[in-house]
């Protein structure tokens, strides 16, 4: 069974467009990246490694207005995210063809990377096995954060944009029993998760 899951209109429209618009529009605050991936893991030529970014969260805590956008992720049912490690936005401008820039990982340890997709587009997220990823707006795929993949530019749009997540996952009845003093479970014979509102997400 693979590794690599794949949601659909991850979130409703309504929440959607009010991310597309976000990242889409004129207003986010755009940061010039130099490089993406390293020489050795480079596979289009220097001149295409480059990308715009904003980071979300990163050592902690929101670094950008943009993460109350991401709540209806966050805090999506399906994730199980119990602490972020980061959130990262990337935009790939077009190309006169789809270039992948290198297989990498995005952190030097085992958690969970995620990629949601902004606007539809004829790029994508490849993987060492072959898995082709194709970027679908309001789609998200997981994996493992040890498993190389690679993002790619577009051709048929102005640019590519997706939000990269790095994140602990844990369903809540498998949250430890040392847990119980810190955050008053009352354990039966499996925990109750509770509705999205009320649940607790640890930063």
């Amino acid at each position: 069974m693979s590794e690599i899951k794949i949601y659909d209109d991850l979130i409703g429209q309504n929440q959607f467009k009010v991310i597309q618009e976000s990242f889409m529009g004129t207003r986010m605050p755009w940061i010039y990246q130099d490089f993406i991936v390293c020489d050795e893991d480079l596979t289009c030529d220097q001149i295409h490694n480059q990308q715009f970014y904003v980071v979300v969260y990163d050592n902690y805590g929101p670094t950008s207005d943009a993460f109350e956008l991401m709540q209806p992720i966050v805090m999506h049912r399906d994730l199980n995210i119990q602490s972020l490690v980061k959130i990262k936005a990337n935009c790939n401008v077009r190309t006169e063809e789809v270039l992948s820039h290198g297989m990498h990982c995005d952190v030097p340890f085992t958690c969970t990377t995620a990629v949601y997709y902004i606007n539809d587009n004829d790029g994508y997220t490849t993987f060492e096995d072959g898995t082709r990823v194709e970027s679908v707006a309001n789609r998200l795929v997981t994996f493992p954060s040890t498993m190389k993949h690679s993002g790619s530019t577009c051709t048929d749009q102005k640019r590519r944009v997706v939000i990269n997540f790095n994140y602990f996952a844990a369903p809540l009845n498998e949250t430890p029993e040392y847990l119980d003093k810190y955050y008053g479970i009352e354990r039966k014979s499996a925990i109750e998760t509770p509705p999205p509102n009320q649940r607790r997400l640890i930063y």
